[in-house]
């Protein structure tokens, strides 16, 4: 049983990506739609972060409240860039003309188009983040940041980092449940409010936080971790051919974005 199970388990360590690859591809898609902002090109690779998501089953583990969060913080960028935006042409008019008064607030074309660019990409920024969070191993990480010669402490500080915000998300949220059980409720009406609130809240999460730095470091020190410029793994993660054939085509997704920026490409950018 347990040779089957080892068996299944490296069977799906070879199926999955290289960390370095999940990394580079982050950094070069965020990149590419940085350089030819386009908010269909958004919206495909949205929809693909999302097919992923389905297709390998990750959770993100944000909650209803954060998920309307999301939206409603995407709809206002994209309601604010329709309202402050005047140049194009006119599509209509959000307060109409009545007598002799009127009309105002113009909503152009190009402002809908900047509106829905600058939303789906923070969409697409926030989501494909937390899918690479979700779906790289924060071990296999640090090793494979070794690779690259980076010293393995400032590796590390990344692996702690990863480690730390599941944890950090989980007593805010223990937090938040003990200040209803004493009655007090979060609220963010008003500026005095918030800072009551964000008071109640952030000085528990920053004594746990520092509580569990002590922590970490004596264990590290008794540990010896750090007294050899090297060291070894248990787990190293490794590089294959189908992560070479994705890294080339992230990066000639980069090279089609420089064209479509830079208008060598009429025909295709009709459609992107």
């Amino acid at each position: 049983m347990k040779s089957e199970h080892k068996m299944k388990q490296n069977s799906y360590k070879r199926s999955e990506f290289h960390p370095l690859l999940k990394f580079f591809a982050l950094i070069l898609i965020i990149s590419g739609i940085m350089i030819y902002p386009s908010w269909r090109l958004s919206t495909v690779l949205f929809i693909t972060v999302l097919l992923v998501l389905k297709i390998t089953g990750a959770r993100f583990g944000i909650g209803k409240n954060r998920l309307r969060f999301l939206i409603i913080f995407a709809l206002l960028m994209f309601l604010i860039q329709v309202l402050v935006t005047v140049n194009g042409s006119i599509v209509l008019f959000l307060v109409p003309q009545v007598g002799s008064v009127g009309p105002f607030v113009p909503v152009t074309d190009y402002g809908i188009e900047r509106g829905l660019t600058i939303s789906v990409r923070f969409l697409l920024i926030v989501f494909s983040s937390m899918l690479f969070v979700t779906t790289t191993d924060p071990t296999l990480l640090a090793h494979s940041f070794t690779m690259l010669r980076i010293p393995y402490r400032y590796s590390f500080s990344l692996v702690i980092a990863l480690r730390f915000l599941p944890l950090f998300d989980t007593e805010n949220q223990i937090v938040r449940m003990t200040q209803r059980s004493r009655g007090i409720s979060p609220d963010v009406r008003g500026l005095s409010k918030m800072l009551r609130t964000v008071r109640y809240t952030f000085f528990p999460l920053l004594v746990s936080a520092l509580s569990r730095v002590e922590s970490l470091t004596l264990s590290m020190e008794g540990r010896g971790f750090g007294s050899e410029k090297t060291r070894t793994y248990l787990r190293k993660s490794r590089w294959h051919f189908k992560d070479s054939i994705a890294l080339f085509l992230i990066a000639g997704f980069v090279v089609l974005c420089l064209f479509l920026a830079m208008d060598l490409l009429p025909n295709l950018a009709i459609y992107l």
